[in-house]
């Protein structure tokens, strides 16, 4: 067997999740085919005990043994040597070659002859013979798996046979449930212990085997599951394709496969009636055990049972039965019947002490449609969503329409799931099996808010158009009253109809968006209200609405809810005034099965931010995060959204094939579909590229195709950004007064006053078209600001700027240090392209042939250094060699190497030259 193998090459089938258990039986096969040796592996059911010896023993084939297996079987305990029959008859045919006293002992043992029993001692002893004569020919393992379940006469003499296989060739692997016991003695083998596996393994073994769960099921699953590898990829299958989508609500506990209620069913249904019935009410719980430890402390007694069993432990401090893992909770709950499951929400919705958890134990007690009911759950999904638990909403609204009477009322909580779904909660697919039951239910649903809402939320994401999207759903808001009662739907419909705007690109699109803002402000939430201005709108922001939205921002520190936090992002984030820690949690929710929609939003905002401070590496990750998880969900047009760093990425670095494959997907999607808020996005990156590659007509003419310099046309979001990018493509290109003309403009909307940020990138324009007396002092107040340095991209594409006019002055010392930094900034963000137009500036001033001689290879010696110094003061050679006792000869041939290795020609260049190299070696 190759070193690279392990348990499992043989076939190429590996044991997932089991690399160091899988090492272990690595290094045992290796030694026991050589000289024996016994492994004892040990682990709660389901963990892959047999998938483990399976893989073993195929391993073990491989290298050349021969392999012998049993299990043992709860039917066979009584029966004596069942165990040992089993594992060695395949080989009973050799039985013959033994001698008579070992061959009458086993024969007898396993069944084959009559006679006495053989003593412990003589059985062992034949049975050794037999071992070691079936390995002189080829290695011998012998697997046994469920030792627990194996015969108590078997177990001893396997025991018994461990200790001594040392040294003939024989290996013994065999694998025991934890917490049972057997007549085989474990102390005298090593044993290998089955942990769970730990989250990352427990994800991969799911998605391979169940790879379209929605985040929130896998997550539910992850949950259930403990590690447990059989239950990851059982549980699943009790599911329905509603309930993988999450477009259907998963019950409190999830029900086990045939496969795992075999695991647990006889451990469970063992204890007594009392017993079951209070673990059951544990099991339902939920984990309120706030009126169950009532009943606890009453019933320890009942509950004694269940200790001793090992099935749970008790804290004793909260009262409330711990289960040993989660699947004995499912188990407890998949064996009881329906009438004594319906029974025990009954009983805790008496003992529960807040009305969210006595409204759900209620409508899982009722037998049919219960319109009480389904209005205490709309209450309860208003909660978790003020909470931000989008995913809980859309369970407790499905349920609630399970319990409703009135189709419109059904037909409205099915249309509101839909529309959390879609929009938030990730289950696009869902959504739209959602809104198919609304309208089953009642067809005027759709001429409601809701329902618009959602199918509006599903069309930006499916097979629609922005322009069916936006009359659906501007149509519906143009009827909306502005009643108090319907502030969220109003709200929740405006949030989707900004969306459609901003993807459809055209200001007609936002006349009835404002329309509706003015009409309906006073139903709208604060963050909401300045998201339609400073995201809507930005460069018209006005500094009561900054001030505001900075208040709102400061506030977000303990904010759970993802809504919220993407709502006030979404406000900031072309005014730079992005909540960073707070979007980091919402992402996290997302990740952990939670609104996947809101995570992807903070995931791009977040990206965006890491691009515009310079940290590119995070903003790639970041923004490949996005983009993985909108493919996984369907979210094709928040693509765009995660794309748009992804891109500028590639654009700043030189990556054109990349630019041109995501900008031709990103077309050939949207344009059909009247996004056309597509080109706009593609014009910023493709001018930002151009810029990289020094097509700088190129590039103003993309900038120009957004919107004609010296403008900031409104909802032309994205201006705000480019100012600079533009100006610098239109001073390159030779369209200096369209360049002063987008400076007076951004002065003109104080673009400067918004932020930090957009002050560097307006002065940073004024610098780029300053007239020659004036353009170092603005350029100088820039580059030696350290404020400056929260943006290295833009500053080094100033400090580039400037060192090239400078160079273009003939003022080649003074440009220097500024193409230098430009290199470096460009170097550490990786902008190749940038790094080698600097390189090639710096080089222009002569520094590259200086450069190259301050290197190793061509420093000068110290006396060249002494002798250059002094011909630099205007000395001759004569005078030189009087100083140093030198000839003039001898100067002048030191000076002679001196000359090339300092890139000049002549002694008035010797000078500058020196100052130069000082920067990389001393001077005497």
């Amino acid at each position: 067997m190759a070193d690279h193998e392990s348990p499992g090459d043989a076939d190429g089938r590996f044991v997932a999740g089991r690399a160091p258990e899988t090492a272990a039986l690595t290094a045992f096969l290796r030694t026991a085919v050589r000289e024996g040796g016994a492994r004892l592996l040990s682990g709660d059911p389901g963990m892959g005990k047999t998938e483990l010896l399976d893989a073993a023993a195929r391993a073990a084939e491989s290298m050349g043994a021969r392999v012998l297996r049993a299990s043992g079987s709860e039917y066979e305990t009584e029966l004596s040597f069942a165990g040992l029959h089993q594992l060695l008859l395949p080989a009973v045919d050799t039985l013959p070659e033994l001698p008579a006293p070992h061959r009458t002992a086993l024969a007898t043992a396993l069944g084959l002859d009559r006679g006495e029993p053989p003593s412990r001692l003589a059985l062992t002893s034949a049975l050794l013979d037999w071992l070691r004569r079936l390995s002189s020919t080829a290695p011998l393992v012998l697997v046994v798996d469920d030792l627990q379940w194996v015969d108590r006469a078997s177990a001893v003499i396997l025991s018994l046979v461990a200790g001594r296989v040392g040294g003939i060739r024989v290996g013994l692997l065999l694998a025991q449930r934890a917490g049972h016991e057997s007549f085989f003695d474990r102390t005298a083998v090593p044993e290998l212990p089955l942990t769970p596996l730990d989250d990352s393994d427990a994800v991969r073994l799911l998605r391979r085997h169940h790879p379209d769960l929605h985040p929130s099921v896998r997550h539910r699953i992850l949950a259930e599951a403990g590690g447990n590898p059989l239950a990851l990829i059982e549980l699943p299958r009790s599911l329905t394709s509603a309930q993988e989508s999450g477009a259907d609500f998963l019950p409190p506990t999830l029900p086990l496969s045939v496969r795992l209620r075999r695991v647990f069913e006889s451990r469970v249904s063992a204890l007594p009636a009392p017993t079951r019935r209070l673990l059951l009410l544990a099991a339902l719980s939920g984990g309120d055990g706030t009126g169950l430890a009532k009943v606890v402390a009453g019933s320890s007694a009942d509950l004694a049972p269940a200790e001793e069993s090992g099935l749970v432990s008790v804290d004793r401090r909260a009262g409330r039965p711990l289960f040993a893992h989660p699947l004995i909770r499912s188990a407890v709950v998949d064996l009881a019947t329906a009438p004594e499951r319906r029974a025990a929400h009954r009983r805790l919705a008496q003992l529960a002490a807040g009305q969210e958890v006595r409204a759900l134990h209620l409508a899982e007690a009722a037998l049919g449609p219960d319109d009480t009911i389904a209005c205490r759950l709309d209450e309860v999904a208003a909660a978790a969503l003020e909470r931000g638990d989008t995913v809980q909403a859309v369970s407790v609204l499905l349920r609630a329409a399970d319990l409703t009477l009135a189709p419109a009322e059904r037909a409205r909580r099915l249309a509101q799931a839909a529309y959390l779904g879609a929009n938030f909660a990730g289950t696009l697919t869902g959504a739209r099996e959602l809104l198919k039951r609304a309208r089953a239910a009642d067809p005027a649903v759709t001429s409601t808010l809701q329902a618009s809402n959602a199918a509006a939320a599903h069309l930006l994401n499916s097979e629609g158009d922005i322009d069916t999207a936006h009359k659906m759903l501007a149509g519906a808001l143009a009827g909306a009253a502005p009643a108090p009662r319907s502030a969220a739907d109003v709200e929740e419909a405006l949030r989707t109809l900004m969306m459609i705007c901003t993807f459809g690109g055209r200001r007609e699109l936002w006349r009835p968006f404002d329309d509706a803002i003015a009409r309906l402000e006073p139903l709208l939430s604060a963050p909401f209200r300045l998201a339609a201005a400073t995201f809507g709108d930005p460069v018209r922001s006005t500094r009561r609405q900054l001030r505001e939205l900075d208040a709102l921002a400061a506030g977000l520190e303990g904010e759970a809810n993802p809504i919220r936090v993407i709502t006030v992002a979404l406000a900031g984030q072309y005014v730079d005034r992005v909540p960073r820690a707070a979007l980091e949690r919402a992402a996290a929710e997302g990740r952990s099965g939670g609104a996947v929609a809101l995570a992807v939003q903070a995931l791009i905002m977040s990206a965006i931010g890491a691009f515009l401070e310079g940290r590119w590496e995070e903003a790639g990750a970041l923004a490949d995060e996005g983009i993985a998880l909108c493919q996984e969900h369907g979210y094709e047009m928040l693509e765009w959204g995660a794309q748009n760093p992804r891109m500028l990425l590639a654009a700043a670095r030189g990556d054109s094939e990349y630019v041109a494959r995501a900008r031709a997907r990103m077309h050939q999607w949207a344009i059909p579909r009247n996004a056309l808020a597509v080109r706009t996005f593609t014009s910023n990156i493709e001018g930002l590229a151009a810029l990289t590659q020094g097509r700088h007509r190129e590039a103003y003419e993309h900038y120009a195709a957004i919107c004609p310099l010296g403008t900031f046309p409104p909802h032309e979001q994205v201006t705000v950004w480019t100012v600079m990018d533009a100006v610098e493509a239109a001073v390159r290109s030779g369209h200096g007064e369209e360049a002063r003309a987008h400076v007076r403009a951004a002065a003109e909307a104080r673009l400067a006053s918004v932020s930090p940020r957009l002050r560097f990138l307006c002065d940073a324009s004024a610098a780029l078209v300053a007239d020659d007396d004036s353009y170092p002092r603005l350029f100088e107040a820039l580059v030696s600001d350290p404020g400056s340095a929260r943006w290295p991209f833009p500053l080094a594409r100033l400090e580039l700027a400037y060192g090239e006019r400078l160079r273009m002055d003939r003022a080649m010392r003074t440009a220097r240090p500024h193409l230098e930094r430009a290199g470096r900034l460009f170097t550490d963000l990786g902008a190749t392209p940038w790094a080698d137009r600097a390189k090639a500036a710096l080089r222009a001033t002569g520094r590259n042939r200086r450069s190259a001689a301050a290197g190793p290879g061509a420093a000068l010696t110290p006396q060249e250094r002494q002798i250059a110094h002094l011909a630099a003061t205007g000395l001759t050679n004569r005078q030189i060699g009087e100083q140093l006792s030198l000839s003039p000869r001898t100067v002048g041939a030191h000076l002679y190497r001196v000359f090339p290795k300092l890139g000049i020609g002549s002694r008035a260049a010797l000078r500058d030259a020196l100052t130069d190299l000082g920067d990389a070696q001393s001077t005497p």
